[in-house]
């Protein structure tokens, strides 16, 4: 859905004046969005929950189809296709990227200080309450681009990762939602400038 700030549809939504359609409407064939972010230019950037995996991150485009239920990655709890068991069909838009088995994605941001040193900036970084760490991800180019590298941090922890965000300081932290949940604050390597 894409509102103004005044609740306002904006003129140039795409369902906007579609017979049949909400005009809200941005982006559809979205499955349990978790986690959302601006890119540093303001372009949209989600995750969503797969079924038994099939997570994705993806770059909601105007009139753009994402899918669900017609393709996944993912297959239905205990096994089994969903729909006719397919991960591409015409008209729809693919995932940026998909974890397969599921992480259960949760909050997510991107890095743009340079806090941590040249090779964080322009990462994303990801939450995985099923597994427990901080997953930062590498892109082909900073803030855009495919996936290159996935990086496991905090997993020693043993913490459910529920959100992250970078402060006013530039460095980033990291929510758990154990039952003594905590605040992580992550303090960049000696000499990461």
């Amino acid at each position: 859905m894409r509102i103004g700030k005044d609740g306002a549809v904006p003129p140039d939504n795409p369902f906007a004046g579609r017979a049949g359609a909400l005009p809200e409407i941005w982006s559809y064939g979205h499955r349990n969005a978790q986690g959302a972010t601006l890119a540093p230019d303001g372009t949209l950037w989600m995750h969503e929950h797969g079924p038994q995996g099939g997570d994705e991150i993806n770059l909601p485009r105007p009139d753009a189809n994402h899918g669900w239920p017609e393709i996944t990655y993912g297959e239905n709890y205990g096994g089994g296709k969903i729909g006719a068991g397919l991960t591409r069909k015409d008209g729809m838009a693919q995932p940026l990227h998909y974890w397969v088995p599921s992480i259960a994605p949760s909050g997510m941001a991107f890095l743009t200080s340079a806090r941590y040193g040249p090779a964080w900036r322009g990462n994303l970084f990801v939450g995985s309450l099923k597994f427990g760490y901080l997953d930062r991800i590498e892109l082909e180019q900073p803030f855009a681009g495919k996936v290159v590298r996935e990086h496991k941090l905090l997993a020693e922890a043993g913490e459910r990762i529920r959100d992250v965000r970078q402060g006013p300081d530039g460095l980033l932290y990291v929510l758990t939602d154990s039952t003594d949940g905590k605040l992580i604050r992550l303090q960049p390597a000696p000499g990461a400038r």
